[in-house]
């Protein structure tokens, strides 16, 4: 269930769509009527990808956080393995002072450490977990239609609603709101 913040004096809206072309083409006719895209959520059982529906890319910001924790952890490893052995030198049996194979395992692990742990909270900081407001849903949505849930002034409803009823939306609903 999606999130869609409401702004004041706006009312919220659902288009229900039997297929995928009708709501690409109402999310475009929505846009040419100045509906912006943060006032629009698609709602869908089937995860569609952003271009099929006309809408924009959401660029994520868990790679750079997980690649961020695995340098991290590349850091750590490499002072546990590298720094710490030549502030405290003990000789022990000739041996160098850092040995190589050792090393690159103990590097290689904290390394992917760094890596699970940094996605596991990147993921949690991604979601908005936990999410506090208010979420849209109909149960239409789990039978295989496409929801386009949007928000807009009470004077352009009218004119939004005969546009998308044009454009193949089955029905347009007051979606019911769930809060958690």
């Amino acid at each position: 269930m999606n999130t869609l913040s409401v702004k004041e004096n706006f009312v919220v809206r659902m288009a229900l769509f039997d297929n995928v072309d009708s709501a690409a083409e109402s999310i475009a006719k929505l846009k040419e009527a100045g509906i912006d895209d943060h006032d629009m959520t698609v709602l869908s059982g089937v995860p569609y990808p952003e271009h099929v529906l006309g809408r924009p890319m959401t660029w994520e910001r868990l790679p750079l956080i997980a690649m961020s924790g695995a340098g991290v952890g590349f850091l750590i490893g490499l002072f546990l393995n590298v720094v710490t052995p030549l502030l405290y030198p003990i000789r022990v049996g000739g041996q160098p002072f850092v040995a190589i194979p050792p090393t690159i395992v103990l590097t290689y692990e904290l390394t992917m450490m760094g890596l699970i742990v940094s996605t596991f909270l990147g993921v949690l900081w991604e979601s908005t977990f936990p999410s506090f407001g208010p979420k849209y849903y109909d149960i239409h949505i789990s039978e295989g239609e496409i929801g386009v849930l949007f928000q807009v002034t009470p004077s352009k409803l009218k004119h939004l609603t005969d546009l998308l009823q044009v454009y193949g939306a089955k029905s347009i609903i007051e979606p019911e709101e769930w809060r958690l």
